[in-house]
């Protein structure tokens, strides 16, 4: 699945996840997920609002993790995120997200002012 960034206008401090997503990739029980960030495995709690269409997960180490990376490495603020056995793995990625526009507005064909 497609993450983004998640900032709070000056830095980096997470990651957002599509609710549709998180609703299927992540089962209502879970406290906590595993994530692999290159070669360091961290554990981060999910708060009560990734359930309540405020899916993000943050903690000091992925913030870290996540401004090094996009800082040095110029990557776009989109991630790859993968179940990998019992945890996701978090990768950069240059692929857009999709983003929904709303339907543009037709005019009629035809005019009352003749």
């Amino acid at each position: 699945m497609l993450v983004r960034l998640q900032n709070n206008g000056h830095s980096i401090i997470g990651i957002r996840i599509r609710t549709s997503d998180a609703r299927r990739h992540f089962p209502t029980n879970v406290k906590a997920v595993d994530l692999e960030l290159d070669h360091l495995r961290i554990r981060c709690d999910l708060k009560d609002s990734f359930w309540l269409n405020r899916p993000q997960i943050s903690d000091p180490r992925l913030r870290l993790w996540l401004e090094t990376k996009a800082l040095w490495n110029n990557l776009s603020r989109v991630l790859q995120m993968r179940k990998d056995g019992d945890s996701y793995r978090l990768e950069f990625t240059n692929r857009p997200i999709r983003v929904q526009s709303k339907p543009a507005l037709i005019a009629s064909q035809g005019s009352d002012e003749d």
